[in-house]
This record gives C-alpha cells, sequence and structure tokens, in this order.
C-alpha cells in the first residue's frame, strides 16, 4: 500500500507539474508577448530617434549653407543708352500748297509713286494766264510793226503809227485795269479763303488739344484701374496660397494622426490575435489533459488485464505447486492489487480530467470565441482606421489639389490682369502719343495756314500794287501818245522812243505770264515718293490740301531728348533703331542735334527738350515716314569690359569702398574690394580686383559673411 500511494501520489505530482507547466507556459507567453511589445515599443522609439536625429542632422548642415544666385564675371560690350521714341522723317521734303482760288485740271502722280526732281506732280489751269499772253503776244507784234513804221519818212506812216500807238495804249490800259480790278477782288476773296483756313486750322488745333487732354485723363485713368486690377488679382494670390499652405499643413497633420490611428489599430490587433492564441491553447491543454487521461486509464485498464491473466497462470502454476511459486504467486496478487489501484486512480484523474475539462471548456471556449471577436473587431476596426485614414487623407489631399488649383487660377488670373492691364495702358499711352502728334500736326498746320495766308495775302497785295503801277504807266503812256498824236510837233524820235518802250513793256509782261503758266506746273523739288497727294483733277482744292514728296534716300527720327541726357550727346554716336512692328533693328548715328531747349505746350512733362536727330544709316522698304520708332543711343561704350551686375556690388559704410562676394574653392565665399567703372541701369564694370571667369554673388543678402558656405540656387540639386 505504501508503493501503491507513492505511485498515487506520482500521478498527483506529475497532474501538478502538468498544470503547473501549463500555468508556466501561460506566464511565459505572457511574459514572451510582453517582451515583445516592449521590443516593438523600444524598436518605434528607437527608429523615430534615429530618423528626428538625421532629420534635424541634414537640417543643420543644410542650414549652414547659404542658397544664393551664383554668377560668373564675363568681358564683353558694355555701354549707357539713353531711350527715346520718336518720329520718322524723309531727311529732303518737298512740300506744295496749291491756292484754293487755283483749279486743278490735272493730277500726274499718287501717293506711293516714285519721281524725280522736276516732275510735273499736278496742273494747274492756266487758261486766263494764256489768253493774256495771246493778247500781248499781238500786241508786241502790233507795236513792232509801229516800231518799223516810225523809222519811215512818210508823214501818213507817222500819222498811223501815232493813232496805232494810241490804240495800244488804250488797250493796254483796258489790260491793266482789268488786272488791277481782278487783283482787288482776288484779295478780298483771299482774305476770305485765309481767315477760313486759319480758322478751321484752330478749330482743329482746339479738338487735338482736348483730344490730347482727354487722352491724358484716360492715361491716367487707365493706370489706376491698372493698379486696382493687378493688387486685387496679387491679394487674391495671396491669399490663394496662404489657404495652400494651411491645407498642405493640414494634409501633413492629418498623415500624421491616421498614422497613429492605424498604428494603434495594428496593436490592438496584435495584442487580440495573441490573446486569442494563448485562449487557443489553453482550450487545447484540456483537450489535451482528458485525452491523457483517457489514454492512461485504458493504460492502467490493459495493465490490470494483463496482471490478472498473469496471476490466472502463476494461480494454476502454485495450485500445481504451493511452495515453488508461493512468491510468485504473491506477487502477482500484488501486481493484480497495484493495476487494480492504478486503474482506481486513473479513473479518479480521469474524473477529475473530465471535471477540469467540463468546467474549463466553457471558460476556454468562451475565452476562444471572446479573443476570435476580438481579433474580428480589431481587424474591423483596423479597416475602419485605414478606410477612415484614406478616406480622410483623401480629402485632405483633393483640398489640397484645390487649393493648388485656386493658386494656378490666381496667378493666371493675376497674369492675365497684368496682361490686359499692360495692353490698355499701352493702347492709352499710344493714344496719347498719337494725340500729341495730332496737337503737333495741328500747330504745324495752323502755322502753315498762317504762312500761306502771309504768303498769299503779299503776293495778292503786290498784284494789286503792280496793277496799280501798270495801270499808271499805261495811263501815262496813252496821254503821252495823246499828246504825241495830237501835238504833232513832237519829235520823230521821241515816238520811236516811247514805242520801243511799249514794246519793252509788252516782252515784260509776256515773260510774265509765261512764268505764271511755268508756275502752273506743280513740281517735284526733290527724288523721292510721293506721300500725300490731297489735290483731284477739275475740283479746286481746299484750305490746307497738301502735295508732299519725302526723299527715299535717308531718313531721320526726330526726337525730343530731355537737357540732361542731351549733355551726353554728340554728333556721330551710333544708335540702335527699333520701329514698332517690325522685327528687324537698324543701326543709327546721331547726325544733329539742336541748339535751343523748348517745353511743350502741350505734354504734361514741362522739362525743356533739345530736338535730336538720328539718321537711319541702313534704311530698307519696311521704313516709312511717320512711323513711331524707338532708338537707343549709345553714349559711353567699352568694347571688352569686366562685368558684374549692378546688385552685386556692395559699399561699405565706414570706407565707401565697393566690394563684391567671391564664391571659391569648396563654395567658401570671400569678400573682395574692387575698383568700379562705368555702371549700367543692370551691370557694373570692374577696373580692378576681379578676373574673368570668377564666381560671384549676385544677390547678396544681410546674412552672407565671408567665410560661409553657399549654394547655387540654380544648381537644382
Amino acid at each position: 500500500m505504501v508503493k501503491l500511494r507513492y505511485r498515487n501520489d506520482g500521478i498527483n505530482w506529475n497532474v501538478r507539474k502538468l498544470r503547473e507547466g501549463v500555468f508556466f507556459m501561460g506566464k511565459l507567453k505572457a511574459i514572451i508577448f510582453k517582451s515583445k511589445k516592449s521590443i516593438i515599443v523600444t524598436a518605434v522609439l528607437l527608429l523615430t530617434l534615429l530618423v528626428g536625429g538625421g532629420t534635424a542632422y541634414w537640417w543643420y548642415q543644410n542650414a549652414q549653407v547659404q542658397e544664393v544666385s551664383v554668377h560668373t564675371a564675363w568681358k564683353g560690350q558694355l555701354a549707357k543708352y539713353v531711350p527715346i521714341t520718336g518720329d520718322i522723317e524723309a531727311s529732303s521734303r518737298s512740300s506744295l500748297f496749291p491756292s484754293p482760288t487755283a483749279k486743278i485740271v490735272e493730277v500726274l502722280a499718287e501717293e506711293g509713286q516714285a519721281v524725280k526732281k522736276g516732275d510735273v506732280l499736278a496742273r494747274i489751269d492756266a487758261t486766263e494766264y494764256r489768253t493774256q499772253l495771246d493778247k500781248q503776244a499781238i500786241n508786241l507784234a502790233n507795236a513792232e510793226a509801229t516800231l518799223a513804221y516810225l523809222s519811215g519818212s512818210s508823214a501818213e506812216m507817222d500819222k498811223a503809227s501815232s493813232q496805232n500807238a494810241v490804240s495800244q495804249a488804250g488797250i493796254a490800259l483796258e489790260t491793266a485795269q482789268s488786272n488791277y480790278s481782278a487783283a482787288q477782288g482776288n484779295l478780298d476773296d483771299i482774305n476770305t479763303l485765309n481767315a477760313n483756313a486759319i480758322s478751321q486750322a484752330n478749330l482743329a488745333l482746339e479738338n487735338a488739344q482736348s483730344n490730347y487732354a482727354a487722352a491724358v485723363s484716360n492715361l491716367s485713368g487707365r493706370g489706376t484701374l491698372y493698379d486696382n486690377a493687378v493688387s486685387q488679382a496679387q491679394i487674391a494670390l495671396e491669399s490663394a496660397q496662404a489657404n495652400a499652405a494651411a491645407l498642405a499643413d493640414k494634409l501633413h497633420n492629418v498623415e500624421i494622426a491616421n498614422a497613429n490611428a492605424v498604428g494603434q489599430a495594428q496593436l490592438t490587433l496584435e495584442n487580440a490575435k495573441a490573446h486569442y492564441w494563448i485562449a487557443k491553447k489553453n482550450f487545447d491543454d484540456l483537450d489535451n489533459a482528458l485525452k491523457e487521461a483517457q489514454c492512461a486509464l485504458e493504460t492502467a485498464k490493459t495493465t490490470y488485464e494483463s496482471a490478472k491473466l498473469n496471476l490466472d497462470i502463476v494461480k494454476a502454476l502454485y495450485d500445481a505447486d504451493p511452495i515453488l511459486y508461493a512468491f510468485d504467486y504473491q506477487l502477482a496478487q500484488q501486481v493484480v492489487a497495484a493495476a487494480e489501484t492504478a486503474v482506481g486512480n486513473a479513473e479518479l484523474t480521469l474524473d477529475s480530467a473530465e471535471m477540469s475539462y467540463q468546467a474549463g471548456y466553457n471558460t476556454a471556449k468562451l475565452a476562444v470565441i471572446d479573443a476570435e471577436t476580438a481579433v474580428s473587431s480589431a481587424e474591423i476596426a483596423l479597416s475602419n482606421a485605414e478606410n477612415a485614414a484614406d478616406a480622410e487623407y483623401a480629402a485632405a489631399e483633393k483640398a489640397v489639389s484645390d487649393s493648388e488649383s485656386a493658386v494656378s487660377n490666381a496667378e493666371i488670373a493675376l497674369s492675365n490682369a497684368e496682361s490686359a492691364g499692360s495692353i490698355e495702358y499701352a493702347a492709352a499711352e499710344k493714344a496719347v502719343s498719337d494725340s500729341e502728334a495730332a496737337v503737333r500736326n495741328a500747330e504745324i498746320s495752323v502755322s502753315n495756314a498762317r504762312s500761306g495766308a502771309a504768303v498769299k495775302y503779299e503776293a495778292a497785295i503786290k498784284a494789286i500794287s503792280d496793277g496799280e503801277k501798270a495801270v499808271r504807266s499805261a495811263g501815262i503812256a496813252l496821254s503821252n501818245l495823246n499828246t504825241s498824236a495830237t501835238f504833232s510837233s513832237a519829235t520823230a524820235e521821241e515816238r520811236i522812243s516811247n514805242q520801243a518802250d511799249q514794246i519793252a513793256l509788252l516782252k515784260t509782261d509776256i515773260v510774265y505770264l509765261n512764268k505764271k503758266i511755268e508756275e502752273c506746273d506743280l513740281k517735284a523739288n526733290v527724288d523721292g515718293i510721293v506721300t500725300k497727294m490731297d489735290v483731284v483733277a477739275n475740283e479746286y482744292p481746299q484750305v490746307g490740301d497738301a502735295i508732299i514728296v519725302d526723299g527715299a534716300t535717308e531718313y531721320v527720327i526726330s526726337l525730343a531728348v530731355s537737357q540732361f541726357d542731351s549733355v551726353n550727346m554728340r554728333v556721330g554716336q551710333k544708335a540702335t533703331v527699333k520701329v514698332k512692328g517690325v522685327a528687324a533693328e537698324y543701326e543709327g548715328v546721331v547726325s544733329e542735334i539742336g541748339q535751343s531747349a523748348e517745353k511743350s505746350a502741350t505734354s504734361a512733362d514741362q522739362d525743356a527738350k533739345v530736338t535730336v536727330k538720328i539718321t537711319i544709316t541702313d534704311p530698307d522698304e519696311n521704313i516709312k515716314a511717320g512711323y513711331e520708332a524707338d532708338a537707343e543711343i549709345i553714349t559711353v561704350e567699352r568694347l571688352d569690359a569686366l562685368r558684374v551686375n549692378y546688385e552685386a556690388v556692395q559699399i561699405e559704410a565706414e570706407s565707401g569702398k565697393a566690394y563684391v562676394y567671391v564664391v571659391g574653392s569648396g563654395n567658401r565665399v570671400e569678400k573682395r574690394y574692387i575698383e568700379t567703372g562705368l555702371e549700367t541701369e543692370y551691370d557694373i564694370e570692374v577696373l580692378d580686383g576681379l578676373v574673368e571667369g570668377e564666381r560671384y554673388v549676385a544677390d547678396p543678402n544681410k546674412d552672407i559673411m565671408a567665410g560661409i558656405k553657399v549654394k547655387d540656387s540654380g544648381d537644382g540639386d
């Protein structure tokens, strides 16, 4: 029985050890799970520290490198320009202003036609002059015949000669009186026409001045509208950019929050899976313990049956020989008893295992189900977290995309505002320029009208004076001839002398009439192109109508230059010329500088201006008089100047010395003093302190100093 207790105790000990082993394994798994969790947390923290440290180190390294624009000093042409806008003119011009009282009978040229000096462009009606010329030719023939007659010795000849002379003198007087009356009538017509012409020219000038004032006002208004539109577009752009930046930050925060939520859900899922496997193990351990108890019972029963069979065999032997098999029989009985006890213990163990199984099955099964549910819930939570993260990230990303589109639209709106404003402002500027040119043309028209009126008036006055003299001369001649005819005491020599004088007067009148007939042919005074042909055949010209021929061989640009720029200009300086609307660029040279400065009566700019003319040295068929052109006059030029951009040169406050920041080896900055020369709007000439090919900081800021490391913003790396 002692041995049986020992074996029973052994079985109980094994059961306890098995339970302790299961408990130990559970604790071990819990410790391992906790250790794994700690390792994961530690690894995450370590990875975060490494990434953060690397980022901080990268930021620190890059924070020490200033990003700047790096340029290279180079040699080339450096020039100072004076930009001016003016109008193209022909260097030579022939201008004809036909009288409104003279009818045009023929037009022999048209606008755009090339003509030579002396070519007839149009003809004025010369019928009246030709009629007078024919009369005077007849009178001259008669006078010459009379003179021939007077040179004879016959008295009849003398009488006839005297009568003929009187007749001729009467005709001459009538002609002179007719011409005098016509000249007086013409003076009245000319006064009326001149008054009308000057009035119309003044009215045109007033209209041009009014249009100019309106154009200047419109330009000012356009400038304000342009500034407002651009300002509003810039504000909208800045707002869109700020919104885009805020949404980008929000997207970053959403990304971090989503990562945390998904990470937490993943951790919860891992914990649920760990608990599931522990519950599953506990459940499997219960099942295994039951199966082991059943197996142990079967083994005990088999052993018991074998012991009984062995006892029957030994008992048979014992019955045959009790002395020989007494110990064997007793031992066989003990074995059977022990086997029976083992069966009982196995049954107890099985009962205990079954009770434990029954008691723990529901708990273990429930734990497994709960663990499975927890895993499923954790998986759903993870999926929901991922879906929510994806949805929230997609929404944030769409908001960022929309904000970027808004920024792009705002940039386009700003560009459109600047472009539209620039176009409208340029149109307004052109309107001002055109109206200013119209004012100048109107002023010229007024001046021409007044000059033409004065010329015509003087010509009319002279014609009256000449007519009056002719009437007096004819009257005197007639009186003299009448006296000569009445008083026959006059000598033949006197009569011959008077007749010769009459012939001389007639010849002078014929020369005058031929000249007037020749002047009816309106001729070109220069070789060139007909640029204006206002007259029409068989019509009277209007006041201000002109025929203009511009010399085609040479063009000049007339420019109004401020006195501050003109003092630096010299005849012979080179210039570049751009004609608006023409792609080609032309060369020019300053050919004339005005000797006096004048202030414009129409321009808002009241600075004194000097007229400077540039001759275009390489004109082509695209150049036309009246075109507007932009010219840049080169006042100072260096052909091989070492240059840096204007912003790169700094001035030391204490010494007033100029210096630049040179980028040396390793992209380290060196402060280098330099000597400067010619300065233009964008570049400065370096005379000393820098060599060609050296790199320098083109846009130094207040943080740039000697010794720091820089990076070229144009490298892109």
